[in-house]
């Protein structure tokens, strides 16, 4: 039987990825940062693509079609019209992006022809459709509700949508320029934050302040019962791209923030704002679209999806029992979309696939490390699994310091026990050392916990017993007689962010097993491998480069244990 491949590519604005379908199963998926090293690189992603062949061991004859994840023809009209009507404001910017749009953008046909050399079909998927496909054809549903909420695709920036097998049906949608993540984003870079990088840090600073702004918020945007909103454009300049906020907006606030400057009561209650509007916006939409369609199953995608903290009160403020989002639920992710799209809905084939993991990307064997090792003079240990899961539980439970390098890379911004900086979570101080010493990040920032499925309840407010959350993409309350014994975990209002952990990822499971037979506690510090301002690191070469410049303890690759 011949094998039908699909590659999904997503590229040009931010977080550019390739994904490969084999008979509508996941091969390989990767962001193209991983390879270029460049974060939420945006170009086409020709190494994400010679890593997804060299996977699934085939060359570019082999692929059947290749998808891109929307139609950029009718996100030119967008930009051409928005350019139109806020001339001469737009000028410098739209005659600025123009020739990125006649070299690259409007020429995908061209680019994989001179790039892939490939002349075979190509197919253009709208992009709200690419992201609801990426969350409801890889869940565990036969039949789902849709959120997809984001920036802005080609017109749409929040779409509803039900998925059954293979068909996902639209049934309603908001278009640019109302959208909440842009109106997210808007705030981001008004509180001196990077858009499109640093939305989760102001999702972390609100919970040092107090909405106290709700009701000059109001002003800003109109939410109604269903859940649908409107921007009040007089408080933003997004559309000129020169700055996102008006001086309206700052006449209401106070004085935007300058990036890098000492952080006030002031912007953590405006964060706090801002986070308590978007939450009411997704719990109004997602309480409508239970009303619409009484399924009890939710699918998320877009930006706006990896808002952890909402998504946690979808659970406890809506009727859906059980809520799905993939992780790479930003651009990145449409990749994946587009191919499960063209699998299913116009193939018209029987979904096959439930993404339990995200571990889709580039794997070192135990003799390439070995020799990376010995090449560089490296000094080193070796141990059985066994040997090695007692070594490093015993290490976390004395306050060290572990990087953790195995298997193959995950797909998405979490790190889920791969390429992941492992710490005690017991240690009130830990999460100060790991911010300051290793990370080199802000002091306001959380760490997530990983924990066994089987305690989850034991130690947070989640919805059921055995809650799962492989992804990391829901925050969850600490229960109260729990939360002072993982302090470097649970953030300043007493939530986490969790990832529980099964036997699908063995060798973490076991370790975080071990790690409990010594403390009595089934729980990791679990962070992504990787310093401020760079992606997760992909390679041994990578991973020891982070762990010299860093305050980590030891190093683990494979079966190997470094000593700083």
């Amino acid at each position: 039987m011949i094998s039908l491949f699909i590659l999904g590519i997503s590229c040009f604005y931010h977080d550019s990825a390739a994904c490969l379908l084999k008979d509508g199963k996941i091969v390989a998926a990767a962001e193209e940062e991983r390879f270029t090293r460049k974060k939420h690189d945006n170009n086409f992603p020709l190494n994400a693509i010679k890593y997804c062949l060299k996977e699934g061991k085939i060359s570019v004859r082999d692929i059947d079609i290749i998808g891109f994840y929307e139609k950029p023809l009718i996100k030119f009209e967008r930009i051409l019209q928005t350019a139109v009507e806020t001339y001469p404001f737009s000028f410098m910017y739209f005659f600025k992006a123009i020739p990125t749009w006649l070299n690259e953008k409007l020429r995908i046909r061209y680019i994989l022809k001179k790039k892939l050399n490939y002349n075979g079909k190509v197919l253009f998927i709208d992009h709200h459709m690419s992201h609801a496909s990426s969350a409801f054809f890889v869940s565990p549903f036969k039949k789902a509700a849709i959120l997809t909420v984001d920036g802005v695709g080609e017109w749409k920036t929040t779409s509803l949508y039900t998925g059954e097998n293979n068909k996902i049906t639209p049934i309603k949608e908001i278009q640019f320029p109302h959208s909440l993540g842009l109106f997210y984003s808007a705030i981001t870079a008004y509180l001196g934050f990077q858009v499109n990088n640093d939305e989760y840090k102001v999702m972390a600073l609100a919970s040092y302040g107090k909405p106290k702004y709700y009701k000059r918020f109001k002003k800003m945007i109109t939410i109604k019962d269903d859940g649908s909103f409107k921007l009040n454009l007089d408080y933003f300049s997004y559309r000129n791209k020169s700055r996102m906020w008006s001086n309206k907006l700052e006449k209401m606030l106070g004085k935007s923030r300058k990036p890098n400057t000492k952080l006030s009561q002031r912007h953590m209650d405006i964060a706090s704002t801002l986070q308590k509007i978007t939450e009411e916006a997704l719990i109004k939409m997602a309480n409508h679209l239970y009303e619409t369609t009484k399924i009890e199953n939710l699918c998320m995608a877009g930006g706006v999806a990896l808002n952890t903290v909402a998504n946690g009160k979808l659970h406890r403020e809506t009727p859906f029992k059980r809520i799905f989002i993939q992780p790479s639920a930003t651009d990145a992710g449409g990749a994946l979309g587009v191919a499960n799209y063209i699998y299913y809905q116009i193939m018209n084939n029987k979904r096959n696939f439930n993404m339990s993991h995200a571990f889709f990307g580039p794997n070192f064997s135990e003799n390439e490390i070995k020799r990376f090792l010995v090449l560089n003079k490296i000094e080193y240990k070796k141990y059985s699994k066994k040997e090695l899961v007692k070594k490093v539980a015993e290490l976390l439970s004395k306050d060290k310091i572990i990087g953790w390098f195995q298997g193959r890379m995950e797909l998405g911004p979490r790190a889920l026990g791969n390429r992941s900086i492992l710490a005690n979570p017991k240690n009130p101080r830990m999460r100060n050392i790991i911010n300051e010493k290793v990370k080199h990040r802000e002091w306001f920032r959380p760490f997530a916990g990983s924990v066994l499925i089987e305690s989850v309840d034991k130690y947070f407010d989640v919805p059921y017993k055995n809650f799962e959350s492989p992804f990391m993409l829901f925050v969850f309350d600490a229960n109260k007689n729990k939360k002072n014994f993982i302090p470097s975990i649970v953030h300043v209002d007493g939530s986490c962010r969790i990832q529980t952990v099964t036997k699908t990822n063995k060798l973490f499971y076991d370790l975080i097993k071990e790690f409990e037979n010594l403390t009595k506690i089934p729980i990791i510090l679990n962070t992504s491998f990787n310093i401020r301002g760079e992606p997760i690191v992909c390679t041994p070469q990578e991973a020891y480069e982070d762990f010299k410049k860093t305050y980590m303890d030891y190093l683990v690759m494979d079966k190997f244990l470094i000593k700083k």
